[in-house]
């Protein structure tokens, strides 16, 4: 007899492995034991050699990858820590598991189609969105014919499918200059590696529970895919499923997609995914014996509302509620009107409550709507802002005004004689009214570089800039200036020398715009290395926190996790989002008098 202990160490709850787990509870003659410790679920099983290889291979088919999975271990153990009560799960949301797909999922299959096919496993068929109930194979395959003979297909919960591309590039008028970056619904995942340029991460991440978008750029001429990067998806509903199979055995290996419901795609953050931000309704409690110097907070967010509170009982915990409902439940509240140097600061707060850090820390937060800041805490827990980026002009056209009255004149008017073209983008810019975040910076940096997007969005012209920097081979690239400005309370950045430094290197070499697109990442990253490596002097940095949505940029992580990280431990929000949820939490540790 033998006791075998089986982990799965997660950076955030996994509600399947929770469920997973309970009924290994009643699994054959074994003596089983489960538990959730450390972020990590495990089953413990004593029994003979047979009956554990038998166990072990049911546990490998059934707990699939988790996007938040990151360790799983065998090991054997004396004897069980854990106990025969079953784990508190969450509410599972997921429509299908491992067991149920391959049968209604499947065109071999001889359930194919059924949508309501019932699990025994996840019971996902009471979770079918109600409009779907009772749809019968035929029904699925008449939706099916209407896809292919229309073109697109409206489902319940806006979500559309569509056969050929969705413009939702920006309004001319409006003040949202980010357009969404297109969306695919991947049908036929063995023409993936052809037709993107995916890390085994990402493929991962994919095929995970969770089924998440994850960017990706396609291999270069394709035939159809124009645009420099995609968010990619795999059918994350019965429904999808079953239309995704008929679309792969017709030989359509994906649809583009749109679905309010979805969040942004993950970013990837030294090796482990994180979360930006999600319109997904959600709860969750963080235990920390650290003081929260206010008792709740009500935040408003793009499209949802936060609220956060602090517990002394039970050793301390904060809970933080997300969704659309948030606010008629905590209606006498009003929500805290924080600025964005107070959201970096929330953001650091959160990072630091998370892991369990405090004093001695800095953040470099990078937020597409809240702008760029580095913040540090000292040894004594007070907070100083380091650095701000600027806000640049509304348009191209001040934009061009503003170098033509600096020191880069010269080169300036070069380039208007030597790319005329791009001159005339540079005037027809206009900039949303967020216009102190690093996307804005580089998208001026797109245009100028001359490199071809769908539209002068902020949005476009940084994907644009981000495929170009992520197809250069090599690490070596000229180094683009970025230099510190001295203002009386914080450091901002000469944004006028930073733009006619890689206006001169254009006017140098223009045969590689991806070269000096990289070099645009890659020389940022060492400038922040050589910032925090100066904070560190001063104030003996022990941990550096990464917070906003620009780090769904892949590359920028890449460069930071290689120039920062050499020297710093990186902490970004685990449990948290990055870029949402996270400032709530943070609040409730703002040294402010009211929120």
């Amino acid at each position: 007899m033998k006791t075998i202990k089986f982990e799965f160490t997660c950076s955030r709850q996994v509600p399947l492995y929770a469920h997973l787990c309970n009924r290994y509870l009643n699994y054959g003659e074994l003596n089983i034991h489960v538990g959730y410790q450390g972020g990590a679920y495990f089953i413990e099983a004593e029994g003979k050699q047979s009956e554990l290889e038998a166990l072990a291979d049911d546990i490998a088919q059934d707990f699939l990858i988790s996007v938040w999975l990151t360790d799983s271990r065998i090991a054997l153990i004396d004897a069980p820590t854990g106990n025969k009560t079953p784990l508190a799960t969450q509410p599972l949301v997921q429509e299908f598991c491992q067991q149920c797909a391959p049968h209604f999922g499947d065109n071999q299959a001889p359930e194919f189609g059924q949508l309501d096919l019932a699990c025994d496993c996840c019971h996902g068929e009471r979770r079918i969105h109600q409009d779907y109930r009772g749809l019968t194979s035929g029904d699925i395959q008449a939706i099916y014919q209407q896809l292919m003979t229309q073109g697109e297909l409206d489902l319940a919960g806006g979500i559309h499918l569509s056969l050929s591309p969705v413009d939702n590039s920006p309004d001319e008028n409006s003040s949202n200059k980010y357009s969404q970056r297109p969306r695919l619904l991947i049908c036929n995942p063995n023409t993936l590696n052809a037709q993107f340029h995916l890390s085994d991460p990402q493929v991962l991440a994919l095929s995970s529970i969770e089924k998440p978008l994850i960017c990706a750029r396609p291999i270069k001429d394709h035939p159809k895919l124009a645009q420099p990067l995609y968010d990619l998806c795999f059918a994350y509903s019965r429904l999808l499923v079953i239309l995704a199979e008929h679309l792969r055995q017709h030989g359509t290996d994906w649809v583009y997609l749109a679905d309010p419901a979805q969040g942004e795609a993950l970013a990837y953050i030294d090796g482990q995914w994180a979360e930006i931000h999600t319109n997904a309704p959600n709860s969750l409690r963080i235990d920390s014996p650290k003081q929260a110097l206010h008792d709740a907070v009500l935040l408003a967010g793009k499209d949802t509302y936060y609220y956060a509170s602090h517990s002394d009982k039970q050793g301390g915990h904060y809970l933080l509620e997300q969704g659309s409902d948030v606010k008629s439940r905590h209606g006498a509240m009003t929500p805290a009107i924080l600025g964005d140097d107070d959201l970096a600061l929330c953001a650091l707060h959160s990072v630091n409550l998370e892991h369990g850090l405090d004093k001695n820390s800095a953040i470099i937060y990078l937020s597409r709507d809240h702008g760029g800041q580095i913040y540090t805490l000292d040894g004594k827990c007070e907070a100083e802002r380091f650095f701000a980026l600027p806000e640049l002009p509304e348009n191209g056209y001040e934009i061009y005004h503003q170098l033509e009255q600096s020191p880069q004149r010269k080169v300036l008017e070069k380039f208007k004689q030597r790319y005329p073209e791009d001159y005339l983008r540079l005037l027809d810019l206009k900039l949303p009214n967020e216009r102190h975040s690093l996307s804005t910076l580089w998208a001026v940096g797109a245009v100028i570089l001359g490199l071809e997007s769908r539209s002068l969005s902020v949005g476009d012209l940084n994907d644009a800039l981000m495929a170009a920097a992520m197809a250069h081979r090599g690490s070596n690239s000229p180094r683009i200036d970025y230099p510190l400005t001295r203002g009386e309370a914080y450091r901002s950045l000469n944004w006028c020398k930073t733009l006619g430094s890689l206006i001169s290197f254009r006017l140098a070499d223009d045969r590689d715009s991806q070269k000096l697109a990289f070099g645009m990442h890659d020389s940022f990253a060492d400038y922040l290395a050589n910032w925090i490596e100066h904070l560190d002097l001063n104030l003996g940095v022990k941990s550096v926190a990464l917070a906003g949505s620009e780090w769904v940029n892949p590359l920028l992580c890449q460069r930071v996790a290689l120039r920062v990280g050499k020297n710093f431990p990186l902490k970004h929000n685990q449990l948290l989002e990055i870029d949402g949820n996270n400032h709530a939490i943070g609040a409730l540790l703002l040294k402010k008098r009211r929120l």
